[in-house]
C-alpha cells in the first residue's frame, strides 16, 4: 500500500481548471491543450482538475437570485454534465490525467462513473466529514488540501483515511486568494512529512504565479506534489491574479527540476562523494615524505616523516596515515612514502573499522531520534568476521536485563542474522523502522514498523533487514549470554568474543 501511495503521487502536477473556462467549453478546450503540450514536452506527470457541483442541491432554493458573489460566480460559469463529459473526454485526448472535486455528495456520484484518475477534496470540504464518508466508498486515488485546518483538524483525516484503506495524499495549502509569501508557512510541510511519514505531502498554492521562490523552499521541504490554479488571458477572459498562463507554467516546471537536480542525486538525503570531486581534492592534498633515511620495520610518525604539496601518484596521502604503520622497503630522506613501501598494522585497521561501526550506529540513531545514554553495552555481533559485518551481523544494545529485559537492534541495509534459537529465554520483536524479514521455524514472515511477533525458547529464527536497514526492539525474559545456539557449525564452535565486540561508549 505504501509504495503504491508514493508512486501514484510521486512529481504529479495538478492544474486546476477551477471555473477559468467561465463556463466556455471551448475556452477550456484551449487551456487544456496548451498546457497539455507543455506537460508532454516536458515529460511531467500531470493531470487538469475540475471542480463540480449538483447545482440543483448545492445552493439553496433561497440564494439562487442573490448577489452572493460566490452564487454568482457558480452559475455563471455553470458546465452541464453533458460538456463536461465532453472536457473529460478531451482531457484523455490530450493524454494527461484527470482529477476532480467534489463539493457534495451527488458529484461524488459522477465522478465515480466517469472513471477519474484522482478525486480531489478542497481545503472547504476536508472538514466535511459526510462527505468525506461518502468519498471513502471508492477505491479512487485521493489528494487532500488541508488549507484553514489544524494539527488535530488534519489528524483526524489520517485516521479516517486510514481506518478505510484509502490512498491518499495531502496538500499543504493556505486558502488566501492570492497568497501574500509571509503568509505561506512552508516549513509545515516538514512536520507533516516528520507527522505522517507514510503520506505523500505536498504543496497546493495560490502565490503570485511569477514568484518561484515559494515552489522551491516547498520541494525543498519535501513536497512531492504541485497544484496550481490554470488559465489563459484574453480580450473576453480575464484571468485572476494566482492562476498561471502557459509560458509561466513552463519556466515554473523548468525551475522545479532545477530544485531536484540541485537537491541531489537521490531521494534519501544522502550524499554521493563524486569522482570529480576525489581527483579535485586529491590534487590539492599534502603527500607524505621521508624526513631521514628510514630503514625496513621503522613506524612512522612525525618524527621521522613530514607532509608536503603535492601528492605524488601512488604516495601516502594526509587522508591515508594511520598509527602504527610499518616501513618494509627502504626509502630515502626526502623521498615520497608510496604505498608499497608501507605495510598497515591489522589490528589499527580493525580498531578503525570498529569506529567507524560505532559512528555509523549512532548516525543511524540520531536520525531515527532514538537516545541512548551514555552508559551502554553494545554488541557488535560479526558472525563471519568484522570485514563481513556489513552483510551478516548487527547491532545489539542490551539496556535492561532484569527478570525482564530490553534490547534494540540495529540493522543495515540487507544485512542478515544467522539461524539460532534460544533454549532459555522467549522473546518479543517490536519493529521501529524499516522492514524486517523474520524466517521463524522455517516459515518466513515480513514486519514492518508497529508489528510485533513472539519467538518462544527452542523456536528456530533468522531474520534479515530490508534495503532500508532495520530497528526493533527485542524484550525478553532474563537473557543470558550462554543462551544462543546455532545452526551453522562454523559459528557454534566459535567463543563469544570471537564473533562479537562489546562498546561501552561513544567515544
Amino acid at each position: 500500500m505504501l509504495l503504491k501511495m508514493k508512486n501514484k503521487f510521486k512529481d504529479l502536477f495538478i492544474l486546476d481548471l477551477a471555473n477559468n473556462h467561465f463556463g466556455d467549453v471551448n475556452h477550456a478546450k484551449k487551456i487544456i491543450s496548451k498546457f497539455s503540450k507543455i506537460a508532454i514536452k516536458n515529460k511531467i506527470k500531470a493531470s487538469i482538475k475540475f471542480q463540480l457541483r449538483d447545482y440543483a442541491t448545492f445552493i439553496h432554493s433561497d440564494a439562487v437570485k442573490s448577489d452572493d458573489k460566490y452564487v454568482r460566480r457558480f452559475l455563471d460559469t455553470k458546465l452541464s454534465i453533458k460538456e463536461f463529459k465532453e472536457l473529460f473526454n478531451y482531457v484523455k485526448k490530450n493524454k494527461l490525467m484527470t482529477s476532480c472535486t467534489p463539493f457534495d455528495e451527488n458529484s461524488v456520484k459522477i465522478i465515480e462513473k466517469f472513471k477519474f484518475d484522482y478525486l480531489k477534496i478542497a481545503s472547504v470540504s476536508a472538514g466535511d466529514f459526510r462527505l468525506l464518508k461518502r468519498v471513502i466508498k471508492n477505491k479512487i486515488p485521493k489528494i487532500i488540501s488541508t488549507g484553514g485546518l489544524d494539527i488535530e483538524s488534519i489528524d483526524k483525516i489520517i485516521r479516517l483515511m486510514k481506518k478505510y484503506n484509502q490512498i491518499f495524499a495531502l496538500m499543504h495549502c493556505i486558502s488566501i486568494y492570492p497568497s501574500n509569501n509571509n503568509d505561506l508557512q512552508l516549513s509545515f510541510i516538514k512536520l507533516m512529512k516528520r507527522r505522517y511519514p507514510d503520506v505523500p505531502i505536498g504543496w497546493s498554492t495560490h502565490e503570485d504565479p511569477n514568484s518561484f521562490l515559494p515552489s522551491t523552499i516547498a520541494k525543498s521541504c519535501g513536497a512531492e506534489i504541485f497544484e496550481r490554479h490554470i488559465g489563459i488571458n484574453t480580450k473576453k477572459y480575464k484571468l485572476n491574479k494566482y492562476s498561471m498562463q502557459p509560458s509561466v507554467f513552463e519556466k515554473y516546471i523548468n525551475n522545479l527540476k532545477d530544485v531536484k537536480n540541485i537537491l541531489g542525486y537521490t531521494d534519501k538525503d544522502e550524499k554521493i562523494v563524486l569522482k570529480k570531486e576525489r581527483d579535485t581534492l586529491m590534487s590539492l592534498q599534502r603527500g607524505l615524505y621521508a624526513k631521514k633515511d628510514l630503514k625496513i620495520g621503522t613506524i612512522l610518525n612525525e618524527k621521522n616523516s613530514y607532509l608536503a604539496f603535492p601528492l605524488k601518484k601512488n604516495q601516502l596521502s594526509a587522508d591515508m596515515l594511520k598509527n602504527n604503520t610499518e616501513v618494509k622497503t627502504k626509502i630515502f630522506a626526502d623521498n615520497p612514502v608510496n604505498i608499497n613501501n608501507i605495510k598497515f598494522d591489522r589490528q589499527t585497521n580493525r580498531d578503525l573499522k570498529i569506529w567507524a561501526l560505532i559512528h555509523k550506529v549512532k548516525g543511524i540513531l540520531n536520525e531515527n531520534k532514538i537516545a541512548i545514554g551514555q552508559n551502554f553495552e553494545m554488541e557488535i555481533s560479526h558472525h563471519k568476521g568484522i570485514e563481513n559485518f556489513d552483510k551478516i551481523g548487527c547491532y545489539l544494545f542490551n539496556l535492561i536485563n532484569k527478570e525482564y529485559a530490553k534490547k534494540i537492534i540495529v540493522m543495515l541495509p540487507n544485512q542478515s542474522h544467522p539461524n539460532h534459537h534460544h533454549k532459555i529465554k522467549d522473546e518479543t520483536f517490536y519493529v521501529i523502522s524499516g522492514k524486517l524479514i523474520l524466517t521463524l521455524n522455517g516459515k518466513r514472515k515480513v514486519l514492518y514498523p508497529g508489528d510485533i511477533i513472539d519467538i518462544r525458547k527452542n523456536s528456530k529464527h533468522k531474520f534479515k533487514a530490508g534495503p532500508q536497514g532495520c530497528i526493533f526492539d527485542e524484550i525478553s525474559t532474563t537473557s543470558i549470554k550462554t543462551d544462543s545456539y546455532y545452526s551453522n557449525l562454523k559459528i557454534k564452535k566459535m567463543e563469544r568474543l570471537e564473533r562479537k565486540t562489546t562498546v561501552n561508549s561513544w567515544v
